[in-house]
C-alpha cells in the first residue's frame, strides 16, 4: 500500500484528475451530432461524486482537511467544460445574437448548472469526509497489576555531609543523576505503551457501511429533484415556458441505455432543435444512440471515490495501535457493486413506467402522451452496467495503489 505523504495547501493532483475525467466525457459527448439527454445535467448529477473523489484523493496524502477549495473548483470545471462543449455546436452563437430571450434562457440554465455543481460538489466532499473519518479510539481500564508493573519506584540519592568528600560526592551525584534520568525515560516509555495499548478502535459494522452506501448512492437522485425544482422555478419566475415533462426526464441522464429517439438532422429546423437540447430541461427528445457514454460519468466519480475512501480508511486505521487489514476483495467489490446498484436503480425503476406530463402555457394545459424510453432489455442492461462500471473502477484503482 502506498504510504501517505504529509502535504498542506492546495491539492493540485485531485483537481487534475477531476479535469481529466470531466474533459474526457465532455469531448466524447460532443462527438454526437445530437446532444443526449444527459448533456446538460451531467455536471449536476456528477457533482457529489466529484466532491467525494476530491476528498478521497486528499486523504491519500494528508488526513487533515476536507478539500473544500478543490471541490469548489472541481464542480465549476465540470460545468465549464460542458458549457464550452455546448458552445461548439453549430448555430449556437447565431441564436444567442439573434434573440435576447433565447440568450437569457441559455445563460440562466448554464448558470444554474454551474451553481448547483459547485454547491453539491462541496456537499459531496463534506459527506465523504464525515462518513469515512477515522473512528475515535475508546480508552479501556487497565488492570491494577499492569499499573503496578508499569510503575517504577525510584528512591532519591542520599546526600553525604563533609567538606573533604566534595569531589567524590560530585562524581557520585552525576552518576546518580544519569541513572535517574535513564529510569525516568524508561518509566515514561512504559507508561506510554500502556496508554497506547489501552486504546481500542471500534469496528465499523456492516449496517454502517450499508447506510453510507445508500446515502452516497442516492445523492445524485436527490440532486436531480432539487435542481429540477430550481430550474422550473427560475423559468416561471422569468416568465419562460417550462418543459413538457417532469423530473423523470432529468433522472434519465443517469441511465446509459435507452431506446434511441434520434431527430432528422436533414430538416431545416435541426439547428433550433439542437440549440433547444442544449438548455431545455426536460425535453421530449431522447438519446441519439442506444448507449449514452456521458451517463457513465457519475458512476466513474462515485466508484473511484468509494474505492479510495475504503483504502484510505484502512491506511489511517493501520497507523494506530490496533492494526487493521484492508477490506477483502469480496467485501470490497460487494460495496462497489452496491453503490452502482443504488445509483442506477431509482431512475431505472421510475423511468420504466414511461414519461408522463402536461404542457402548460399560461392557463392552457395540454396533456402529453406517455413516452417510453426504456424496454425490458435496456432496463436490464442498465442494472448490469452501473454496478459493473463501479466495480471495474474499484479494481483498477486498488491494483494501481498496490503496485505503488
Amino acid at each position: 500500500m502506498m504510504t501517505p505523504r504529509k502535504v498542506s495547501g492546495f491539492d493540485w493532483a485531485a483537481l487534475g484528475v477531476v479535469i481529466l475525467i470531466s474533459a474526457f466525457f465532455a469531448i466524447t459527448a460532443r462527438l454526437n451530432a445530437q446532444p443526449a439527454t444527459s448533456f446538460v445535467p451531467a455536471a449536476v448529477l456528477s457533482a457529489t461524486g466529484c466532491g467525494l473523489l476530491v476528498t478521497a484523493m486528499r486523504k491519500l496524502r494528508t488526513p487533515k482537511g476536507v478539500g473544500l477549495l478543490e471541490a469548489t473548483l472541481g464542480g465549476f470545471v465540470i460545468a465549464l467544460l460542458q458549457f464550452t462543449a455546448a458552445l461548439t455546436y453549430p448555430g449556437v452563437f447565431d441564436y444567442l445574437n439573434l434573440s435576447p430571450t433565447l440568450r437569457d434562457d441559455f445563460l440562466i440554465t448554464w448558470g444554474l448548472v454551474a451553481s448547483f455543481s459547485i454547491i453539491f460538489s462541496i456537499a459531496g466532499a463534506v459527506l465523504g469526509h464525515l462518513a469515512f473519518a477515522p473512528l475515535r479510539p475508546l480508552p479501556t481500564r487497565s488492570s491494577p497489576t499492569a499499573r503496578s508493573e508499569g510503575t517504577l519506584d525510584i528512591e532519591p540519592p542520599m546526600s553525604n555531609i563533609g567538606d573533604e568528600e566534595e569531589p567524590l560526592n560530585a562524581v557520585a551525584g552525576s552518576e546518580d543523576e544519569e541513572h535517574i534520568a535513564e529510569k525516568e525515560s524508561q518509566d515514561i516509555s512504559l507508561e506510554g505503551n500502556l496508554e497506547t495499548s489501552s486504546l481500542q478502535l471500534p469496528q465499523r459494522t456492516v449496517f454502517s457501511y450499508l447506510i453510507t452506501i445508500v446515502l452516497l448512492g442516492l445523492a445524485p437522485t436527490v440532486v436531480a429533484y432539487v435542481f429540477s425544482a430550481a430550474y422550473d422555478f427560475t423559468l416561471s419566475f422569468n416568465q419562460f415556458i417550462s418543459g413538457p415533462y417532469p423530473t423523470l426526464r432529468l433522472l434519465s441522464g443517469l441511465l446509459p441505455w435507452q431506446v434511441p429517439l434520434p431527430i432528422d438532422l436533414s430538416s431545416n429546423i435541426k439547428n433550433i432543435i439542437i440549440f433547444s437540447l442544449l438548455w431545455r430541461i426536460p425535453l421530449f427528445l431522447g438519446n441519439p444512440t442506444p448507449f449514452d457514454l456521458q451517463a457513465l460519468e457519475p458512476y466513474i466519480f462515485n466508484g473511484a471515490a468509494l474505492g479510495l475512501l475504503l483504502l484510505t480508511m484502512h491506511r489511517q486505521n493501520s497507523s494506530t495501535a490496533n492494526q487493521s487489514s484492508p477490506p477483502g476483495w469480496i467485501a470490497y467489490l460487494s460495496l462497489e457493486v452496491m453503490i452502482g446498484l443504488v445509483l442506477v436503480l431509482p431512475a431505472n425503476l421510475w423511468v420504466l413506467r414511461g414519461l408522463e406530463g402536461v404542457l402548460q402555457i399560461h392557463e392552457i394545459v395540454i396533456p402529453i402522451r406517455t413516452l417510453s424510453i426504456l424496454n425490458p432489455l435496456t432496463f436490464s442492461l442498465n442494472l448490469i452496467t452501473g454496478p459493473l462500471v463501479c466495480m471495474g473502477t474499484g479494481i483498477v484503482l486498488r491494483r494501481i495503489l498496490n503496485r505503488r
